[in-house]
């Protein structure tokens, strides 16, 4: 019964629970050290790898494992942020935007133009995240990261494969667990604007003035109070799960709500799981099928409305008298905002009124389901037929008040205005609706022979095929203008009759060419007497997005592994329980960039007369030119590396080395004009990432009541192109500001994404900024390092947790800091030290109204160290007969962080999730980082 209660705490409680049982320090709980595979059982531990599992003592690749009390600690409406920070070389940048996926870099950036995200496999099916997965319902995570695991996966795992296992039932009494909790969120810091007086001072002083701006401004608003309050998260789950004779069964169901912190900013997410195990035929068919249901609502709001409220003067008040929206208009006789102004001093928008006039709703409902076939052949012989598919079915609507937003900007006019100033077209509205559908399924097929031969020599080898189908994909948008002014006609559920065609509505459908991929793999895995491991894999694949003659690509690997421990001369060394050797190495393609590349474009529009003065035929041309021999970006990876687990197991740990290199990367070369006009994607770069991970726990118990536990990880990573093969590759810039400014070009010998800025190099005599004559380095938003660290104890009925993350290395663009047109808000910090004649070594330039150049004067370093969750659970004693568990807990999620960076957020995933030449590390229309405090129960009967 004892261990029982044990097994529960693990698989159905929000965090770890531990009561009843302590563990000794030889023989650790599971939920207690979840994310160590070492200690005395380990051999007997499976990990998740391509097409199958292994015991963890026999792996030879580098793979990280997280189970479900790691996954659930820290409570997100997503598992990868959930989990940031707990595995060595996966850095996860998180977004607390409600709905938003983080973004995940595995062992660095070794593409532009291709797929940077890793794969995701649910239960064998490839998806593309995991945000329609409540978190709940995974029992582990493996993470496959150098390229002798992820080989097998071919062109798919080129920037790693995220493997997810969902919970099943285990024999037993049936088992419910419900989970639930509530909490309010935050933004977690502010940036100090200047208050009225400071901006007039400032825009007095940009603007040669003592009398510009009156400095006893009536008004003092605080835009970023303006437009955020607290926000709200609440969810509530339950599952339902045992096993039969024949069957095993989960069930689950769950409901996530949030309210951001940006004023009308709403996520729900309601989750229907199964999965199930039948077995037949005397246990020689196991048929499991599997499908998880995902409904969600969003109604988002522009994030430009931080950066206007970040710029927008304090000295305007939401409101004039009479209720219209004020404008940044000034009265030239009094220095003071006044609706019947006669200068525009900026051109920030009202953020309130943005926030006011946008609407828009979005839902998508997903389907994920498999089945999955296992037929035992013979003892060692067994057939794996698993058919898995994703569907997604989109819809949503933005409406734009047209003649409002007219009347926004110009408050002193009404409606007889807006119709004189637009005689022709007087549109009251737009109604913009959307559709959108998309598919992607897989269909592996595989045999696995699995034997051990004199009892010491065990070999297991797989063969197969797999197809892959994805952007099975169709989008249509229907534009109808002067729609009634009814929110109700607006509504998604009415939506299907309001997408009629009518006079003057514009339809635009777009359907995708799907993507087609095949592969033949093979694998053999063999290991003597537990000491000497051997694996060895071939993928050999074809893709569609390719023409013919470069469509099939080979992808080998082979890693190698040697336990020490398990030799004779090792017996006598007893402070050491276990020791192997790895090394590994694999090739891995990246076939997927996003666009066809070496497909011929037409474009359109282009008009001839023929010699006429009319034009009277519209035509298309071939804009530029293409590359027939376009082909795959290739991942060559060596990697080496040791686990060990010592002083009775007390503690443990995992190092690796790496060196990985992206051979034919895929850049942009300006070829001749007559070829083409714009540049053109050839294979000519070479990306290099090097580093190493460590990751180290030490775990012990004190008496048999007090159980405490202390790790951490650390990785390091350098990237670099370290070469083109072509003398025609230019400038290729990125990291625009929208003020007419770029901060980042690509580099031989520097970074993916590094800023390209001019150096400051002092002040004139007028107190202005000097620079350097050209462009210089200034880093990369990319981290050298990234670490994590967790400690915890439990003492009785008491369990205690804390877990961190932190980056270094890294430069960030203070975006909004540098996108001044004139009129602006500034940072309280610049009034307090800039250039005057008295002060000539100040920290910051005289005031200025100018669009500023970008610079090294606004690139700052982007380290920081948050601590992600403090956790204090209380279990109370056994209360009511079949009630296993009651467990109350408060939990801080990002209460404390420690970063230079004057922005909302250190951490920036920018535009095109994550693009190193979009605004990546740029805080610019960023979403500031929140901490949540809230309360949770779990119960389990």
């Amino acid at each position: 019964m004892k261990k029982t209660l044990l097994h529960i705490s693990f698989s159905l409680l929000t965090v770890p629970l531990f009561a009843q049982v302590p563990p000794t320090a030889q023989q650790p709980n599971d939920s207690i050290f979840n994310d160590s595979i070492f200690f005395k059982n380990q051999m007997q531990e499976v990990v998740v790898i391509g097409y199958g599992t292994r015991k963890a003592g026999a792996v030879t690749g580098s793979v990280s494992q997280i189970k479900a009390a790691d996954i659930v600690r820290t409570p997100a409406q997503s598992a990868m942020q959930a989990i940031q920070g707990k595995a060595a070389g996966v850095n996860i940048v998180t977004n607390d935007e409600p709905g938003q996926n983080p973004t995940v870099r595995i062992r660095g950036l070794g593409t532009i133009t291709g797929a940077r995200d890793p794969l995701y496999v649910i239960d064998g099916i490839e998806t593309n995240g995991l945000n329609g997965i409540n978190p709940n319902d995974i029992a582990t995570i493996d993470i496959l990261k150098d390229a002798s695991s992820l080989a097998i996966y071919g062109q798919k795992g080129s920037n790693g494969v995220v493997l997810i296992t969902t919970k099943k039932g285990k024999k037993g009494d049936v088992k419910v667990s419900v989970d639930s909790y509530y909490g309010q969120k935050y933004i977690q810091r502010k940036v100090d604007m200047a208050d009225s007086y400071r901006y007039a001072y400032y825009g007095n002083a940009a603007l040669g003035s003592s009398s510009y701006f009156n400095f006893n401004q009536p008004y003092n608003t605080d835009w970023l109070d303006e437009i955020t309050s607290t926000g709200e998260v609440i969810s509530n789950s339950i599952s339902l799960s045992g096993a039969g004779e024949n069957a095993t069964y989960y069930f689950g169901a769950s409901n996530y709500k949030e309210k951001g912190i940006l004023n009308g900013s709403e996520y729900e997410r309601t989750n229907v799981i199964s999965k199930n195990e039948i077995r037949l035929l005397n246990d020689n068919i196991k048929v499991s099928p599997f499908f998880n249901l995902s409904i969600d609502h969003t109604t988002p709001k522009p994030l430009s409305a931080f950066t206007n409220a970040y710029k927008q003067a304090p000295i305007m008040p939401v409101r004039f008298a009479n209720g219209r929206w004020v404008q940044p208009l000034r009265d030239p006789n009094t220095g003071l905002v006044s609706i019947d102004g006669s200068d525009r001093f900026n051109n920030v928008a009202n953020p309130v009124a943005q926030l006011y006039y946008n609407n828009e709703q979005n839902k998508n409902v997903t389907l994920i389901g498999a089945v999955n076939v296992e037929a035992q052949i013979v003892d060692f012989l067994k057939f794996t037929s698993n058919f898995g598919a994703t569907a997604l079915w989109g819809k949503g609507y933005s409406y734009t008040p047209t003649r409002n937003l007219w009347l926004v900007a110009n408050p002193t006019q009404e409606v007889a205005d807006y119709i004189a100033a637009n005689p022709n077209n007087p549109i009251i509205n737009t109604l913009q609706q959307r559709r959108n559908t998309s598919y992607r399924y897989n269909w592996d097929n595989y045999f696995t022979f699995d034997k051990t031969f004199a009892e010491k020599h065990n070999l297991t080898v797989v063969a197969g095929m797999s197809k892959t189908s994805f952007q099975i994909s169709e989008y249509m948008n229907a534009t109808r203008y002067d729609v009634p002014v009814q929110s109700n006609y607006w509504n998604l559920n009415l939506s299907s009759n309001n997408i009629e065609v009518a006079p003057g509505s514009v339809v635009q459908n777009v359907t995708e060419t799907p993507i087609v991929s095949v592969a033949y793999f093979g694998r053999l895995e063999y290991d003597f007497d537990n000491k000497y491991l051997l694996s060895a894999s071939v993928r050999r694949e074809g893709v569609s997005t390719f023409d013919e003659d470069d469509r099939f690509a080979v992808f080998p690997s082979v890693s190698a592994g040697w336990v020490l421990t398990s030799e004779e001369f090792m017996q006598g060394v007893k402070f050491l329980n276990n020791f192997k050797l790895r090394g590994g190495y694999g090739e891995v393609g990246n076939g997927y960039t996003g666009q066809s590349l070496n497909s011929i474009v037409f474009g359109s529009g282009y008009n001839y007369s023929f010699g006429g003065t009319e034009v009277i035929n519209p035509g298309t041309n071939v804009p530029n030119d293409i590359d027939r021999n376009l082909t795959w970006e290739t991942m060559k990876e060596i990697d080496l590396g040791f686990d060990f687990a010592m002083l009775d197991n007390r503690l443990s740990g995992v190092f690796d080395a790496y060196s990985r290199k992206q051979e034919n990367a895929i850049l942009p070369v300006a070829v001749p004009s007559v070829l083409s006009p714009i540049a053109v994607p050839l294979n000519v770069g070479t990306v290099s990432n090097k580093g190493i991970e460590v990751t180290l726990k030490w775990q012990d118990a004190i008496g048999t009541d007090f159980n405490y536990w202390v790790g951490g990880n650390y990785s390091y990573n350098k990237n670099e192109l370290t070469e083109v093969n072509s003398s025609l590759f230019g400038n290729y810039t990125g990291g625009g500001l929208g003020n007419g400014q770029y901060t980042k070009q690509v580099l031989v010998g520097q970074p993916l994404g590094s800023f390209y800025v001019y150096d400051v190099t002092g002040y004139n005599s007028d107190g202005f900024l000097t620079y350097s004559d050209n462009r210089v380095v200034a880093g990369s938003y990319l981290p050298t390092f990234t670490y994590g660290l967790n400690l915890g104890f439990t003492y009785k009925r008491i369990d205690f947790s804390v877990d961190a993350y932190g980056v270094g290395g890294n430069k960030l663009y203070n975006g909004k800091k540098a996108q001044r047109f004139g009129g602006e808000n500034i940072e309280n910090e610049l009034l307090t030290d800039f250039w005057t004649p008295s002060n000539p070594n100040a920290s910051n330039p005289r005031p200025s109204n100018e669009v500023p150049r970008a610079s090294t004067y606004y690139i700052e370093k982007g380290d920081y160290l948050r601590i992600n969750n403090i956790t204090v659970g209380y279990a109370l004693p056994q209360v009511f007969k079949g009630v296993d568990k009651i467990r109350f807990y408060a939990t801080a999620i990002n209460p404390f962080l420690f970063t230079k960076f004057t922005g909302f957020s250190p951490e920036l995933k920018g535009d095109d999730n994550g693009n190193p030449l979009g605004t990546a590390g740029i805080e610019l229309d960023a979403y500031p980082t929140n901490k949540t405090f809230l309360f949770g129960l779990n119960v389990g009967f």
